[in-house]
């Protein structure tokens, strides 16, 4: 039924509680390297960013002589907190796997970098499910190139892009494609504005699909 229909997925607020991961790896770098720990609204505010903000902030809070070491730890140590600590949104992984059952094709396009996007899919289980998967990192201008690329690659006869920040909404109306927002995420109303659907769990989804794209 869903063969020619393709859903393409943030990760960051939308299929992982990011806080559980970036928060202590971002704080503990800090200790280590005797500086003062961000607060958790601090770092919560980059999720969904550009990696270059994220990263250049970080920097900023630390000397030059040892902004890049702590940038670099602060990421290792995400890495292992991806694995060890990191929590999916309550029903993420089952939805995935109910959708990929109904025959929907998924992808993955997230600001992230390559290793963190890559840990992600593999610590979660998600390889299976997700044929194509983006990462933006200083690679590609924004999620409307990347998702463009995405389109190229599949040719579905339709697509939604489902995240929590606005250039999610933009890059699948840029596209003339479906946004939906996820509520529950790091966004806002304002961001959401423009969504064709709003979920305030993962959960909704794929009753508000079959609904909506049944014919």
């Amino acid at each position: 039924m869903f063969q020619d229909s393709l859903l393409i997925f943030d990760i960051d607020g939308t299929l992982l509680q990011t806080d559980t991961v970036t928060v202590p790896a971002v704080q503990q770098a800090f200790r280590e390297y005797g500086l003062e720990e961000p607060t958790k609204e601090a770092i919560c505010y980059f999720f969904g960013k550009p990696v270059e903000d994220y990263e250049n902030w970080m920097a900023s809070l630390s000397s030059p002589e040892q902004a890049a070491e702590v940038v670099a730890h602060a990421n290792a140590l995400e890495l292992q907190c991806m694995r060890q600590r990191g929590i999916l949104y309550p029903g993420t992984f089952e939805s995935i796997r109910h959708l990929h059952e109904l025959g929907f094709g998924m992808a993955i396009c997230s600001n992230g970098p390559e290793p963190y996007v890559a840990e992600f899919v593999d610590a979660h289980g998600m390889a299976p499910f997700f044929e194509t998967v983006y990462a933006r990192g200083n690679r590609y201008k924004d999620k409307t190139e990347m998702v463009g690329l995405i389109l190229e690659k599949h040719r579905p006869a339709r697509f939604a892009v489902i995240g929590d920040r606005h250039d999610d909404i933009e890059a699948a109306l840029n596209h003339g494609g479906t946004g939906i927002a996820a509520a529950y995420g790091f966004g806002n109303e304002e961001e959401h504005r423009l969504a064709h659907c709003i979920l305030q769990s993962i959960g909704e989804l794929p009753d508000w699909l079959i609904a909506h794209w049944k014919n």
